[in-house]
């Protein structure tokens, strides 16, 4: 904002023929603009929108890589929004401190793709922010290993277990139906059926399902956990070692 004066120039001419004549006719010479009225925006309107206010340790990161890796692997995760709203942003921190933006593939509206190869040796750090706000824990922490292999030299065989996996037994409505975004549950009993080891996965529409947890309560019984924030319908599939338990995979569905 600043103050302008205008200058006014009358035609000095005609009214000095009107003074002549006798009409009366207003003076002339320079007319200002009283300071109060002189006021002018020197920028056009600008309207400043702030982001909508979110939560972002509500997002999570699925297939984040645990542990060291080998020079020039391809790391890829995913990033989900569980409903936070806004715009994300990925930076790579390579060991010698040079940071690049990571492009976002859109899988759809709730998740993200990231990938990008880890080309040194070295700490790599990743950068993600939600609407300008770090998210927790973040940066997330990369090692690249080069120089030798990461994998055992000797391969670990396992035991030969004796077991029957038609004698395992289920329960829980974890089995017949699911709920959306609750934790659904369901129990194996492995007692009768020898020993061996249990292994449950469940596929989606969009793929594996993002939590199952398995958890030991003794002598062989099992406690299953999981759940889905997708409608649809599911595969639930579980093995005791190599072999299906009765009614596996299991047929399950959102409605």
């Amino acid at each position: 904002m600043f103050k302008t004066s205008q200058e006014i120039r009358l035609n000095t001419t005609a009214s000095s023929n009107q003074r002549n004549r006798g009409e009366n006719v207003s003076g002339f010479g320079k007319y200002y603009k009283t300071p109060d009225s002189d006021r002018y925006s020197t920028q056009p309107p600008q309207v400043f929108v702030a982001p909508e206010l979110t939560d972002p340790s509500l997002v999570q990161l699925l297939h984040f890589p645990n542990g060291a890796l080998r020079v020039n692997s391809h790391v890829n995760f995913i990033i989900k929004r569980n409903g936070v709203k806004g715009n994300f942003e990925v930076k790579l921190e390579n060991p010698s401190g040079h940071q690049i933006f990571v492009p976002l593939k859109i899988i759809d509206p709730e998740r993200f793709e990231v990938s990008f190869s880890l080309v040194e040796a070295g700490l790599y750090k990743v950068h993600i922010k939600c609407n300008s706000v770090t998210l927790p824990k973040s940066p997330f922490i990369i090692v690249a290993i080069s120089g030798f292999d990461l994998e055992p030299k000797t391969k670990v065989e396992l035991p030969v277990f004796k077991s029957d996996a038609s004698k395992v037994t289920y329960r829980g409505l974890g089995l017949s139906h699911i709920i959306l975004n609750e934790k659904n549950e369901f129990f194996i009993d492995g007692s009768s059926a020898g020993n061996n080891i249990l292994f449950v996965g469940i596929f989606g529409p969009k793929g594996q399902c993002d939590e199952v947890v398995v958890k030991h309560m003794g002598k062989n019984v099992y406690k299953v956990t999981y759940q889905v924030d997708d409608p649809g319908d599911y595969l639930l599939a579980a093995k005791w070692g190599d072999d299906h338990i009765p009614g596996s995979p299991f047929s399950l569905s959102t409605n």
